[in-house]
């Protein structure tokens, strides 16, 4: 079975770039998995250039939309845990540091199903 995928249908040569000499712009059309076309302009040296630095420039910005998120999510559930220590220990009670870990878990679990429902392609 053939597993569908992003693909590059057409690329074509727009003109040199005006800012950057020894550059062009390209139009690439990409078909994507669920078969919606579209164009995208796209620099470089070469075509392949051009569509190296596109892969790149997607990687990055899908890194970086989600790196903010994930890292206030940790900071979050890192100060549960360190409170549910600190009342823990003021009350003697080792149940207040395993309920504050337990917590954690089962909001990471939650956060993380609906998460992978929410980029679910």
């Amino acid at each position: 079975m053939i597993k569908e995928r992003r693909k590059a249908i057409k690329a074509e040569l727009i003109r040199e770039s005006k800012d950057n000499p020894g550059y062009f712009r390209y139009n690439i059309t990409i078909k994507e998995k669920d078969g919606r076309i579209h164009d995208v302009p796209a620099y470089g040296v070469d075509m392949e250039d051009a569509i190296e630095r596109l892969l790149w420039a997607e990687r990055v910005d899908k890194i970086t939309n989600t790196k903010g998120v994930m890292s206030s999510f940790a900071i979050f559930l890192l100060c549960i845990i360190a409170l549910s220590g600190i009342f823990g220990t003021i009350q003697d009670d080792p149940l207040i540091v395993i309920a504050g870990i337990s917590i954690c878990i089962f909001v990471f679990i939650i956060i993380s199903l609906f998460d992978s429902y929410l980029n679910k392609k």
